[in-house]
């Protein structure tokens, strides 16, 4: 299908199309049984691809310095990078028809939310506010973190909704988790990390129903315990969890929504659903109403039950370290690449997994 595309930034698929960043930064775009691509896109390393029904959201670079044949070579702004919407024009091919005018995180991944609960399919929210020295922690694959939270209008990317945390705290995450309120059907919150001297805390973000533009961390937990100490959260839109320091003993704590606290139970030591550094972020899975995720040494696919008071079942044994793990169609069962480059399908009745 193609040649040339980066390993290190995420596929994307959706409304019948592929979309993925080439080796070189241009947009390719598969669709109809064919593939477009725009070579001079500029997409960023690492950020995450977002496919609506008539454009492709991403982020893009932004360049500095002279050109030319006297000039310096032009370098790209660690935190300038821009979020973009690109749209098929009249030939087909993938055009860049709007920017954001805010900063965003240089690897964000944005994703589509209904946080008014509008009803209309939702707008982008990304993570924004890049900064390189607030908390040099560096725990997900950089030392920049974001400061702040976007809402942006999903055709012009505008500012419809806007969060700035003050110094000396940050969003240390690359991907916030929509969550279902409860109370209010079809509106949205978002479920992120927010890092400070303390170490991480879950927060939950939400419309703020006091300013029309305005987001706000609407409930948050108690920090996980020291300076550069973090927290990997996991959801199935409704269930809020956290493996707290997923490095370095891996404790899974279930959390519950009581007004502005997020309050926590700790459910199960030995998993890790994070290696440092990695932007794969939460190697759990959700199966048709169970929770899955690694041992601490991802060998083994450890299965809780939620309705049954996230009592465990039996683990599944894997032949190497989980390095991917994704959900199938309907949670029918899931697929994961292990570091020895085989690829298993895991279901409910799977034990030992097939290979691929």
């Amino acid at each position: 299908m193609a040649d040339g595309l980066d390993a290190a930034t995420p596929l994307a698929t959706g409304h019948g199309r592929i979309a993925a960043r080439m080796a070189s930064g241009g947009l390719w775009v598969w669709e109809d049984d064919r593939a477009r691509t725009s070579p001079s896109a500029g997409l960023a390393v690492h950020a995450g691809l977002l496919i609506l029904p008539w454009a492709v959201v991403t982020v893009v670079t932004r360049q500095t310095g002279m050109t030319g044949a006297s000039g310096s070579p032009r370098r790209t702004d660690p935190l300038g990078h821009r979020l973009a919407r690109f749209e098929p024009d009249n030939t087909g091919l993938w055009r860049d028809v709007a920017r954001s005018k805010e900063a965003v995180l240089p690897d964000a991944r944005p994703l589509q939310v209904d946080l008014d609960g509008s009803g209309d399919g939702g707008h982008i929210a990304v993570l924004a506010g890049p900064d390189a020295s607030r908390y040099d922690h560096g725990v997900l694959g950089d030392g920049i973190e974001a400061t702040g939270l976007l809402w942006l209008e999903r055709h012009g990317l505008e500012v419809m909704r806007a969060l700035s945390l003050p110094a000396p705290h940050v969003l240390e995450d690359i991907a916030p988790r929509p969550v279902a309120l409860p109370g209010t059907p079809g509106r949205f919150g978002l479920l992120t990390v927010r890092a400070g001297p303390d170490g991480g805390q879950l927060a939950l973000v939400t419309a703020d129903p006091a300013r029309q533009q305005g987001l706000q961390v609407a409930a948050i937990g108690d920090t996980v315990g020291g300076f550069h100490r973090w927290l990997a959260p996991t959801t199935d839109s409704r269930q809020l969890l956290a493996v707290h320091t997923p490095h370095i003993g891996g404790v899974l704590h279930v959390y519950q929504h009581e007004g502005r606290h997020l309050t926590r139970r700790r459910l199960l030591t030995d998993v890790s659903t994070h290696r440092i550094g990695s932007r794969e972020l939460d190697l759990s899975v959700w199966l048709r109403g169970l929770l899955v995720l690694p041992s601490q040494d991802g060998r083994r696919l450890r299965v809780l039950n939620p309705a049954a008071n996230w009592a465990e079942q039996p683990s599944v044994t894997l032949p190497a370290r989980v390095g991917i793990a994704t959900a199938l169609a309907d949670e029918a069962a899931m697929a994961v690449l292990v570091e020895d480059g085989q690829v298993l399908i895991v279901g409910p009745s799977a034990n030992p997994p097939s290979r691929g």
